[in-house]
């Protein structure tokens, strides 16, 4: 165990700047830059097939297709894994610090805005056209 009590066992103090660090997703980290490559993909596709839902099939084919419906839905339920698991993505600040308290990235993160933009993001606009 170091001095800030990073391999803290049950009951150990661990450094308050540390606490809940094990839950904060980094930057770095290979599965975050993964699943932002799936988020660029996702978002490329709705750039695509929402104003083709909207303006030229005007909603029948994402009722009438069932792969286009579970993939829309799919894709919506990934939105939503994405607004969750931003609330622990550690972030720089303006000084290009990397800011890991849990309270602060959640924080953060509703501020910016990008909380409702997401959480509108993820509603299930497949739905929408039944």
């Amino acid at each position: 165990c170091d001095k800030y009590g990073s391999m803290a066992k049950h009951g150990e103090r661990i450094h308050p700047s540390l606490r809940g660090i094990r839950y904060v997703i980094f930057p770095d980290n290979r599965w975050a830059q993964r699943w932002d490559f799936i988020m660029i993909l996702v978002i490329i596709y709705f750039a695509f097939s929402v104003p083709y839902q909207l303006g030229i099939s005007g909603g029948v084919t994402a009722v009438t297709s069932t792969g286009f419906f579970v993939f829309n839905v799919i894709a919506n339920c990934i939105f939503a894994v994405d607004t969750f698991l931003s609330f622990f993505r550690a972030y720089r600040d303006n000084k290009g610090k990397l800011v890991y308290s849990l309270p602060s990235i959640r924080r953060e993160y509703i501020r910016s805005g990008w909380f409702f933009i997401n959480l509108l993001a993820s509603f299930p606009s497949t739905v929408s056209w039944l």
